[in-house]
């Protein structure tokens, strides 16, 4: 990727239809498992201002859907799809429209989830991280529908490179997705989708590879600055001593964990990556 907004064309454009803006891996406060300062509906707002007409929320091992949030999205011009990142056996899958917010305790039962207006994606399947699919993913690439292009890389650190080279070697189509848990990651890479605005619609024309993604990689400085955030959601908070009532209720790193530098020295670290589940 170079400069700071590259498009890629995954497919052939579908001749009559206009590319939908779409993001389908988001996280809301609504998450059990992490703690994101923003709400479902918050999202939604920043989503519409910046154009989004297709989203997907997917927090960890629950759905956040409603058609009191769906209809809040439409009012927008956003299709809200449901959607989860569950776990199966301990590793990441995006479930997109699943018809039950059901855990998927493994592979096999991932199986009967494989349906038209079902979308199965691998999101950051090659990260260092203990929740990627890693190995599992060539071992059941059958199940899934697309692999994730993730947000989450610079000039010089690219996870996604295997993925694109699986994806390539496979005829799997590519998805770009942000993987928000901080608004300011929304935007950074997303596709477009050549599709009627209709989730079986989108999901066919994925599978089609009527797709391309809009990404740019971060400067290391975005990197350091958001592992640094990541970690603090992971780890225990101390409360900042300040005679300011409104500063006194912030919560900060202890000491040695902050700053972007530090941070992104730890991202260079295996035994880090290994410790802690940022995706």
């Amino acid at each position: 990727m170079r400069n700071l907004k590259e498009r890629v064309t995954l497919g052939t454009r579908a001749k009559g239809l206009r590319p939908l803006k779409a993001d389908l891996h988001l996280h809301t406060a609504e998450d059990p498992c992490d703690r994101v300062p923003h709400t479902a509906k918050e999202l939604i707002s920043k989503a519409a201002d910046e154009g989004f007409e297709v989203l997907a929320i997917t927090n960890h091992q629950c759905l956040t859907f409603n058609q009191r949030l769906s209809s809040y999205a439409r009012e927008r011009g956003i299709l809200l799809i449901p959607g989860m990142e569950v776990n199966v056996r301990h590793r990441h899958v995006l479930l997109l429209n699943p018809p039950s917010g059901r855990k998927v305790p493994d592979f096999s039962s991932l199986s009967a989830l494989r349906r038209p207006d079902t979308l199965i994606i691998a999101p950051h399947p090659y990260f260092p991280n203990p929740r990627s699919l890693n190995g599992y993913l060539l071992k059941n690439l059958k199940l899934f529908d697309a692999i994730e292009y993730c947000h989450f890389y610079s000039h010089r650190i690219n996870f996604n490179q295997k993925a694109v080279a699986v994806s390539s070697l496979h005829g799997l189509p590519l998805v770009g997705n942000s993987d928000t848990h901080f608004l300011r990651q929304l935007g950074t890479t997303y596709s477009l989708i050549y599709a009627e605005k209709d989730p079986e619609a989108i999901f066919e024309a994925i599978r089609q590879r009527r797709i391309e993604i809009v990404t740019r990689p971060l400067s290391h400085l975005e990197m350091g600055s958001l592992l640094g955030r990541f970690f603090g959601m992971k780890i225990p908070m101390k409360k900042t001593v300040s005679t300011s009532p409104e500063r006194s209720k912030r919560l900060r790193l202890p000491l040695p964990f902050r700053g972007a530098p530090f941070s992104l020295l730890l991202s260079l670290s295996s035994h880090f990556w290994d410790k802690l589940d940022l995706f």
